[in-house]
């Protein structure tokens, strides 16, 4: 429990953070980008003067500060990849001298590499009030107080540090750990039947997959965000037959970033937190590409490990060049593609996207459960639970024909029947595929 005066100064740290964000979201394009500009020189410049890693990359790419004149410039700033900061030192994470007020974290591992980095208490406050402003405008300024928060609670994890900036507003008893049980969560919602929800894809999935063998449906559910993982076609559907009423929204956020970008209410498109977040998509080179490329954050809101030019998301996706019907001037991805990590291969090695196996199989009949494993190019084991009143025979060929109709070819398929499908130590995601093929940085 907090005292009185904690509550005080952690609702003015709250307010603050508030104000910053609310007025940055009314800023025009050009004072965004000279924020944008002023922020990334003045990063790259306290990270070649205090931070080691950054020293260290920076020499070997031959670059200084004074390289950066102009937007142009950006490439030649070196890409940082997430082996860079899981093998460096935490002394070479953060200044020696460093004074701010900082946290630890630990990535949650999705791409395969959990990586260590130091947030300060400010870009946390600002990450929990960036999250606050966008509830506030889904629920179009009338905020749900009935709401329930699936959280990762390993001590390092981005989720359990704002948690505790979280229970500013929230009483403890509404953050859960998604790492409890799915019995125990199921039974503490159907408790509560929340009108709001916040939870991983993964953590809801597991919870409407028992509710849907309970022949449960949420209705006083209205709003339901989604974060840190790819939301699958999938679960999307089976997230509508348990909660009808709720309307799906996601963020896309990391330990790494933050929050990078918010999926619209008005389109399918994701717009970008361009005030905390400077975001490329690049090639192979780290050269702009309006194609299919990697996403490359640069953080501006932390000064503690420094984000550069970062390329350790593992995502692909594209950038959307039309105007966006809700009037945002924000730029704009089409959608997130898959993680690098999680690209499966052809019998050729070309990449194929792992929403093309995801999509085919959404609506098979009878299938409770799946993951998708990739261990040698061109070969694909579909791990599958079968609903306990499903015809098995039915569900492997009805598995089998969209898959063989989506790879045309391209990919073997060997189909095992499993009674269960957890996720990996350490872990509250189940991921849907997983490549065990080397992956990019």
């Amino acid at each position: 429990m907090h005292t009185p005066s904690q509550i005080r100064a952690r609702g003015r740290h709250l307010h603050a953070a508030l104000d910053q964000v609310i007025e940055q979201r009314g800023w025009s394009t050009p004072k965004r980008r000279a924020h944008q500009w002023r922020t990334l020189r003045s990063l790259v410049q306290h990270a070649h003067a205090h931070i080691p890693l950054y020293q260290r990359l920076f020499a070997a790419a031959g670059f200084t500060p004074a390289m950066l004149d102009d937007w142009e410039d950006l490439s030649k700033l070196p890409i940082l990849t997430k082996p860079d900061l899981r093998t460096a030192a935490r002394s070479e994470l953060i200044a020696q001298d460093n004074q701010s007020a900082i946290r630890w974290l630990a990535s949650s591992g999705s791409t395969g590499i959990p990586a260590c980095m130091a947030r300060t208490e400010e870009s946390l406050w600002h990450y929990m009030a960036c999250n606050t402003a966008l509830y506030y405008e889904w629920c179009q300024g009338a905020p749900l107080t009935n709401g329930l928060y699936l959280v990762d609670m390993s001590p390092d994890s981005i989720d359990f540090a704002t948690a505790g900036l979280l229970r500013t507003t929230v009483p403890h008893s509404r953050i859960l750990s998604a790492q409890d049980p799915v019995a125990k969560l199921t039974h503490e919602l159907l408790g509560i039947s929340p009108e709001f929800i916040s939870s991983y894809p993964s953590t809801l999935r597991a919870i409407a997959l028992d509710l849907r063998a309970q022949k449960r449906v949420i209705r006083k559910t209205r709003l339901i965000h989604l974060t840190s993982e790819m939301l699958d076609a999938h679960t999307r559907h089976l997230l509508g037959q348990i909660f009808p009423n709720a309307r799906l929204i996601e963020t896309y956020t990391s330990t790494e970033g933050g929050l990078v970008a918010w999926q619209c209410t008005h389109s399918s498109r994701w717009h970008i937190a361009e005030t905390n977040v400077l975001c490329e998509i690049v090639d192979e080179h780290g050269l702009p590409t309006t194609g299919l490329g990697h996403i490359v954050i640069t953080d501006l809101t932390n000064t503690a490990t420094p984000i550069l030019r970062y390329r350790g998301l593992g995502d692909l996706a594209r950038w959307e060049p039309e105007p966006c019907p809700c009037g945002s001037a924000a730029r704009s991805i089409r959608h997130l593609e898959g993680r690098s990590a999680t690209m499966l291969r052809s019998h050729a090695g070309t990449l194929i996207s792992p929403y093309v196996v995801i999509n085919a199989i959404e609506d098979v009949p009878g299938l409770a459960q799946y993951q998708i494993v990739q261990k040698q190019p061109g070969m694909l084991e579909v791990r599958v639970v079968v609903d306990a009143d499903a015809s098995r025979n039915r569900v492997e060929k009805s598995v089998q024909n969209a898959l063989e109709a989506a790879l045309a070819g391209s990919a073997d398929l060997q189909i095992t029947f499993v009674s269960r499908i957890a996720a990996p130590p350490g872990s509250h995601k189940v991921p849907l595929v997983i490549s065990e093929l080397p992956a990019f940085a």
